[in-house]
């Protein structure tokens, strides 16, 4: 492969990586410090079913806060891309996927959720790039 070619893939799984993690850090973040949003989350876990509901809509807040942080730093990101997953894939089953395919509201369908899906894949199927803290350590317990 050229040179410029893997250099290329390089950049494009940084921007992967960090456009990805600032999605999540403001999820996350809306989820952890805007009032009344955590407590609601609950609710709205608990509207659809899903056991522990305070205890998920934390450990879901919490996934997405560090986990956008570790995205875009590039260290443990397989790890905290099975993570995602298994976060999105909730989240297709029990509320986007019976919405439809689109996002429009008042429906919030699975497009977007399927999009997540598919960069985590990437992400998880390549490891961080070159470009990464996780590389700059190069130890693969980090990837």
């Amino acid at each position: 492969m050229p040179k410029n070619k893997n250099n290329l893939s390089q950049w494009s799984l940084f921007l992967l990586r960090v456009v990805l993690g600032v999605i999540f850090i403001y999820h996350g973040y809306a989820k952890l410090f805007v009032k009344g949003a955590l407590p609601g989350i609950a609710q709205f876990f608990a509207a659809v079913g899903i056991p522990l509901a305070n205890q998920a809509a934390v450990l879901v807040a919490f996934a997405e806060f560090v986990g956008g942080l570790l995205l875009i730093s590039g260290l443990l990101t397989r790890w905290t891309s099975v993570v995602l997953i298994i976060e999105m894939l909730v989240a297709l089953f029990k509320v986007h996927l019976k919405q439809g395919f689109f996002i429009s509201p008042p429906a919030y369908g699975y497009e977007f959720v399927l999009l997540i899906l598919a960069v985590l894949v990437i992400l998880l199927v390549n490891g961080p790039g070159a470009l990464s803290l996780g590389k700059k350590f190069k130890n693969k317990q980090l990837h």
